[in-house]
């Protein structure tokens, strides 16, 4: 049997991923599809509007074989770690072209990455210049050497993929086949297409709190049940946000200084903006927080680890030992994964012990936790512990 590999939030699962789905089967002949899917928490540092499980199984509904869980060291991290596990997971786990959806499918993102990691590890700008993020000086390089710029969140990834592949030396291993995106575009808030909208229009959608006929068009029966419900979790810019004022208003500043990516002044700056703004809102306290320097999302994960209190070290450990998190496979994929067990390297974890929960899954664990924390409902199920795969025909 072949696996194609896709990486994938589905934060909601809609037509677009089961048509992505469907077209990378296609494209490559394979009759297995090996899904690598953020948890709990997206790429962002907000949780996702439905848990893992429940996005696991529209997953398999919409065409998905097997789905593996992108660990949390990994989902809630900048495009450059992301692809790395994502990237290695699929590796393992026996794929052997991962297809990506992309603005600009025509570029060659491999050429591209390959000439980018030259040109960025000599560039003083690149190196010292804080005034801009990362991706506004990787693009300024970029475009001064080859005339191509990437601008677009899913070229971003795909040149993220392309850079990875290389760093892990699979090149004569994994071929990367980008497909070009329809419908919606990554970001659009309103619906225009009569079949395809992006996950942020429905995410959109979702707050306005709309019946579940007007999620028919865009996603299965089962998805526009849960749209229509609304959002798992409880609103993130007010539980959430009260959450971690406690957090930092009780913690000396050296304690926020060990927390991952916390640094360089951040958690001086975090400890004064919270202090000062203790009856703001979420949104005016991140408006004066953020700088130049920083994006949005880069900050919303900070404060995503500082909630969740995670060190420094224990970061890198966690990057250090990826795992491969079974959370769901059809009959098919089931036959995939038997076939090709004695080729995984990585640790297969199909269900959690009591040992996981404070070695390898000890992030995953304490995120899920969370999750459950600030459920809006009681949850039927614990995140991890006591869990088995979800299997489908």
């Amino acid at each position: 049997m072949t696996a194609v590999g896709i990486i994938a939030e589905y934060n909601p699962f809609h037509n677009g991923h089961a048509y992505h789905l469907a077209q990378a089967k296609l494209l490559t002949g394979a009759n297995t599809a090996v899904v690598v899917m953020s948890g709990n928490f997206v790429q962002r540092g907000t949780p996702a509007i439905f848990d893992k499980w429940q996005r696991t199984a529209l997953a398999l509904e919409g065409g998905a074989d097997v789905v593996y869980e992108l660990p949390f060291a990994f989902a809630v991290q900048p495009a450059h770690l992301f692809a790395r596990g994502a990237i290695q997971l699929l590796a393992d786990a026996g794929v052997d072209t991962i297809v990506f959806g992309a603005e600009h499918a025509q570029l060659d993102f491999l050429s591209l990455a390959k000439q980018a990691h030259t040109l960025l590890m000599n560039n003083a700008a690149f190196q010292s210049d804080y005034t801009q993020t990362y991706a506004t000086v990787f693009n300024d390089v970029l475009a001064q050497a080859t005339g191509a710029r990437i601008s677009e969140p899913n070229d971003l990834l795909g040149f993220a993929y392309a850079t990875a592949v290389l760093e892990l030396g699979l090149a004569n291993k994994i071929q990367l086949l980008p497909i070009q995106r329809i419908g919606a575009s990554y970001h659009q808030t309103k619906i225009t297409d009569s079949q395809i909208a992006s996950a942020t229009a429905l995410r959109s959608l979702m707050q306005q709190q709309v019946s579940i006929e007007e999620y028919g068009a865009f996603v299965s029966k089962k998805a526009a049940n849960l749209l229509s419900q609304g959002q798992q979790t409880k609103d993130w810019s007010t539980a959430w946000y009260s959450l971690l004022q406690y957090k930092v208003l009780t913690s000396p500043v050296e304690e926020l200084e060990q927390i991952y990516q916390l640094n360089d002044g951040l958690a001086n700056r975090l400890k004064e903006q919270i202090t000062r703004q203790t009856d703001s809102s979420y949104e005016t306290f991140m408006t004066t927080f953020k700088s130049k320097r920083y994006t949005w999302s880069r900050l919303q994960r900070t404060l995503l680890y500082t909630l969740l209190n995670v060190q420094q070290q224990e970061m890198q450990t966690a990057l250090a030992q990826p795992y491969l998190r079974l959370l769901g496979a059809s009959k098919a994929g089931r036959l995939f994964i038997k076939q090709h067990r004695k080729d995984v390297s990585l640790p297969v974890i199909n269900r959690v012990t009591s040992e996981d929960t404070t070695g390898i899954l000890t992030l995953d664990y304490r995120a899920g936790k969370l999750y459950e924390l600030m459920a809006r409902q009681p949850v039927q199920q614990a995140m991890d512990t006591g869990r088995i795969p979800l299997f489908s025909e």
